[in-house]
């Protein structure tokens, strides 16, 4: 497989994962995951924001036999809904450090709030 084959699978692989950075599947972004499944170094279950759905979509793209998610990565939860009670927000930046999505803005000692978009 050529250079930009190789690069246009990871591209097209990158595209089927979530873009959460939550980083379960042991990679620190979606971008390095779908490298390490591009280079066999990574199963296609190994992501469960994206549950079955990613899983199935990879599979197709890849033309590999659709796995149950892997359990040991974490288990696939319906989205939640991040909420700050912003009056008693004291800039602590601990709802930065958990948001796995990071649609939460603020700085030390000042106020965060939610991106509500993201």
């Amino acid at each position: 497989m050529t250079l930009s084959a190789v690069a246009s699978l990871i591209d097209n692989i990158d595209r089927c994962l979530p873009q959460t950075q939550c980083t379960l599947c042991d990679y620190p972004r979606c971008r390095e995951y779908a490298e390490a499944i591009a280079h066999g170094q990574a199963e296609i279950n190994q992501c469960p924001p994206g549950g079955q759905v990613t899983i199935n979509a990879l599979s197709e793209l890849l033309d590999k036999p659709a796995l149950a998610l892997n359990e040991e990565h974490g288990i696939n939860e319906p989205k939640q809904i991040a909420y700050i009670d912003e009056p008693g927000c004291i800039g602590c930046k601990l709802c930065i450090k958990a948001c796995p999505v990071n649609c939460i803005v603020g700085s030390v000692k000042l106020m965060h709030t939610v991106i509500v978009d993201e």
